[in-house]
């Protein structure tokens, strides 16, 4: 790859951290279906681990705090930010492990495992902190509030699995090509 001058990789970096925040976005209106985890796997397969982490945690406060459904409480919106960091430093992790090389039935199951443990990780850690909130600890309510979303936390699964596994290889083919050049 060609050297770049050392503003380039934050100004990416400013670039993808705004269209992480936009792609989240785009499926708002729809519970549990989103791109936004994929927006910030990408940014991390192109930048790197550690810039993948810093831009996951920068859309996760953008995102949270200008949600036009309101800003997360702080202990929600710091599990949203660690949980966006850990999904941008495992798109770099991802990247350096040349997943994109394999053959496509391994790099598939590859990839939406990824999603699909990126995105147990975000959902287990946001109900935690929303549950530890609103039940105060008793862990009765805890775990209610862990059975009654069961429903929405296996749309998300199976949505970001589905997105991880089929669209992220394609897409991040195209732009390792793109970047390469």
């Amino acid at each position: 790859m060609q050297h770049r001058a050392g503003y380039y990789y934050w100004l990416l970096a400013a670039l993808l951290v705004a269209l992480s925040v936009t792609v989240g976005y785009l499926f708002i209106a729809i519970p549990n279906v989103e791109m936004f985890t994929a927006a910030v796997f990408v940014s991390g397969f192109l930048t790197g681990p550690g810039r993948g982490a810093l831009i996951g945690a920068a859309a996760a406060l953008l995102f949270s705090l200008f949600n036009p459904y309101g800003a997360a409480a702080p202990p929600l919106l710091l599990t949203q930010i660690i949980s966006m960091a850990l999904t941008g430093l495992a798109g770099g992790l991802v990247q350096r492990a040349h997943w994109l090389e394999r053959p496509v039935w391994i790099r598939t199951a590859l990839f939406g495992g990824a999603g699909l443990l990126l995105t147990l990780i975000y959902d287990v850690l946001t109900t935690l902190s929303f549950a530890i909130i609103m039940a105060g600890g008793d862990a009765a309510k805890v775990w209610a509030s862990f059975v009654y979303g069961m429903a929405f936390y296996g749309l998300h699964m199976i949505s970001n699995t589905l997105i991880f596994a089929l669209l992220l290889p394609l897409l991040l083919e195209r732009l390792r090509f793109i970047i390469t050049r």
